[in-house]
């Protein structure tokens, strides 16, 4: 029985206990955490002042508005031209002349400056007959400088006129060309000179059996009256053609 009496009494300590335990530790706790939360704020330094009286604030001023643009130029004042009326004289026909004079005077008029015979118009006072407009006066008029002759042989065509055949000379038919009954025509370039000779000649058209030969030797023979240049003789470059045919 005494036994059972102290399992009692330590159930009934153990059950008190455990009820104050939970208790007892949420106010443990509390009161550190004020503790600390004290201690932190016992240490920061509050300003005497509020901050509405320390800070100063510093206001700029608005610029100032841009000026008005100027006022638009006054409007030109229209002129109002006038225009006179004309008098036309009623009794027209009464101021028309009645008798037409027998001769009339002509205006007179000025003359600036008498001119020269031969001069030019827009010629100046003191010319040259024969100068240019524009010229210096008491210049010395310069004759037309000849065109240089030319040195290689012309082309006829152009101011360039072809030479004209005087005389020729009939061509030597060769017996073994007239044998095998060959015939045609044969064409040649050549150089005629200012004297109307026929030099340089190179054959174009050939034919055989010494025809073309022949050709070279017969036009060689040949004379011309020379061709020319504005009506000065040249040596220009021809073609002839020498035609051999079977009697």
């Amino acid at each position: 029985m005494f036994e059972s009496t102290v399992v009692e009494s330590k159930k009934r300590k153990i059950g008190i206990q455990r009820f104050l335990t939970l208790p007892v530790s949420i106010a443990l706790h509390a009161i550190v955490v004020a503790a600390v939360l004290f201690g932190a704020v016992w240490n920061v330094s509050f300003p005497q002042n509020s901050p509405a009286q320390v800070a100063q604030y510093s206001v700029a001023a608005a610029p100032p508005p841009p000026p008005p643009p100027p006022p638009p130029p006054p409007k030109a004042a229209s002129v109002t031209q006038v225009v006179k009326p004309v008098e036309v004289p009623r009794n027209v026909q009464e101021m028309a002349p009645t008798t037409v004079p027998e001769k009339v005077q002509p205006v007179a008029t000025s003359a600036t400056s008498a001119g020269v015979e031969g001069g030019v118009e827009g010629g100046v006072e003191g010319g040259v007959v024969g100068g240019v407009v524009g010229g210096v006066v008491g210049g010395v008029v310069a004759e037309p400088t000849p065109a240089p002759a030319p040195t290689a042989p012309l082309r006829v065509g152009g101011d360039v006129k072809a030479p004209i055949k005087i005389s020729s000379v009939d061509p030597t038919y060769p017996e073994v060309a007239r044998k095998a009954r060959i015939s045609g025509i044969v064409i040649v370039e050549c150089t005629i000179d200012k004297g109307g000779n026929v030099t340089d000649v190179h054959v174009l058209k050939p034919l055989p059996f010494g025809l073309d030969q022949a050709a070279v030797e017969a036009v060689r023979k040949w004379k011309f009256r020379p061709g020319t240049l504005n009506g000065q003789p040249v040596d220009v470059l021809y073609n002839l053609t020498v035609n051999f045919k079977l009697n």
